[in-house]
């Protein structure tokens, strides 16, 4: 990723996680995360209400987008398209 993405791309994920795959394929490209071919687990967790989205990088400076639940953090939708739920979430 060259640079970060900006909040009005992280605001279109978050609506285009209720959209078509084509629109929420197309939204994590533009964070900078490869679309996996099951969207479901990506749906799922930035589907959840109350949910806010924020960026950081892993060392290699790949995207990685924390998806935030209840101002925890609860799951990491890496580069790669893998979702990645943290203790908190099954709290």
């Amino acid at each position: 990723m060259l640079r970060s993405p900006s909040a009005a791309a992280l605001e279109r994920l978050a609506h285009a996680a209720g959209a078509t795959d084509r629109e929420l394929d197309r939204a994590l490209c533009d964070v900078g995360v490869l679309p996996p071919l099951d969207l479901s687990q990506i749906r799922r967790v930035l589907r959840r209400r109350g949910t806010r989205l924020a960026i950081s990088s892993n060392d290699d400076g790949h995207t990685i987008v924390q998806v935030v639940w209840n101002a925890q953090l609860a799951a990491l939708v890496h580069h790669d398209g893998r979702v990645q739920m943290l203790g908190i979430a099954a709290a």
